[in-house]
């Protein structure tokens, strides 16, 4: 008995942090997916998308409440809100252009707890991550 207590009192935080590094990487897959999604979508309808925090079409909120994939005649797609804790910042929507490049290059700061990930949108619309903050 006292070996099982020892062994489930090293395993429960191992098993936590495993649990929260899955979900900030969730996170932040879900929006590459998205972010992917949205600079096809530019290409494909030879038009600006953005890519924005909200559940409506008034790209206002904060991103872990959601967001979504707008052009000018409407809403495109719709994600749901972040995982529990998940904390995401950006400084402003992200337009492609028709051509799949970003209006501005944007840096997604995605933190829970103490673990932290980038998601970053070049100028030309390259999009990549890190396990690091932003910088």
């Amino acid at each position: 008995m006292v070996v099982a207590a020892v062994l489930l009192g090293l395993g429960v935080p191992s098993l936590r942090s495993t649990i929260e590094s899955n979900r900030i990487a969730t996170v932040s897959n879900e929006l590459i997916s998205t972010l992917q999604f949205a600079k096809s979508e530019s290409i494909r309808r030879g038009e600006e998308v953005t890519v924005c925090s909200s559940t409506d079409a008034a790209c206002v909120g904060g991103w872990a409440g959601g967001w979504l994939v707008r052009n000018a005649a409407g809403t495109i797609r719709v994600w749901p809100p972040a995982r529990q804790g998940v904390a995401i910042a950006v400084t402003g929507p992200v337009v492609f252009n028709a051509l799949g490049g970003a209006a501005a290059a944007r840096c997604f700061q995605v933190n829970l707890n103490t673990l932290q990930r980038s998601v970053t949108v070049g100028a030309g619309g390259r999009i990549g991550s890190a396990l690091t903050a932003c910088p």
